[in-house]
């Protein structure tokens, strides 16, 4: 007898999948492009401002890097993206601008999964992820099993943040106008150009990245 479970791009029952980002290796030194981490918030989200120019800086390169794992995310179809936590040492949440993130949470899911696998089957194609060891499956979407699809997926998340997260590279950079804000200055809040470097090699930041299903949101055929 037939189980009914059949993979279809317009069956729109989503999987939810759980990301924790390990920034507590990043650097923090604030006069760094590779500073930063990953911030959710800009500076003017804190009741407590930045208490110098160079550390308003740092976090705008962390929420860029935010952006830059929004965008990859979203590549191929919208995703849905959950139940944010920022956290810095220990089990405190972030109170203050200066403050730096260093375990960040968040869950993420896909209406369309089939989209978001074939856009990331063209693209890694024979080769590997960031890591430099994981393959990605070239069975199409229609002939996985739903735990073979969830392992693609979380694959391909975890690939997407990593390329957020390292937008930039070792060298090149890359660079946007962003808003940043000087408390010693008369007109504190200005747009300048922000430069974000990698904060880690794609494969160390791939190895601090946890991507798991989310089983209190998940569909189940």
């Amino acid at each position: 007898m037939a189980s009914g479970f059949q993979n279809s791009q317009d069956q729109l029952t989503p999987n939810f999948y759980r990301v924790t980002i390990d920034a507590s290796g990043y650097p923090t030194t604030a006069t760094l492009n590779t500073s930063g981490g990953v911030e959710v918030d800009d500076f003017n989200s804190f009741t407590t401002l930045p208490t110098s120019l160079n550390n308003s800086r740092r976090r705008a390169r962390g929420n860029m890097r935010w952006q830059a794992i929004i965008d990859e995310l979203s590549q191929f179809t919208q995703p849905m993206i959950l139940d944010i936590t920022s956290l810095e040492a220990g089990p405190s949440t972030l109170d203050e601008s200066d403050d730096i993130t260093t375990s960040l949470s968040f869950t993420v899911g896909y209406a369309q999964e089939e989209y978001v696998l074939g856009g990331w089957q063209k693209i890694i194609g024979a080769g590997t992820f960031s890591d430099g060891a994981t393959s990605l499956t070239t069975s199409t979407f229609e002939a996985l099993s739903a735990a073979n699809l969830a392992t693609a997926m979380q694959n391909c998340i975890k690939e997407a943040i990593t390329r957020g997260i390292t937008r930039g590279g070792a060298s090149a950079g890359y660079t946007r106008t962003y808003r940043t804000m000087d408390p010693t200055g008369a007109d504190s809040s200005f747009q300048e150009a922000i430069t974000i470097l990698q904060p880690d090699t794609p494969a160390g930041v791939w190895a601090d990245l946890t991507v798991a299903i989310e089983a209190d949101l998940t569909q189940t055929a």
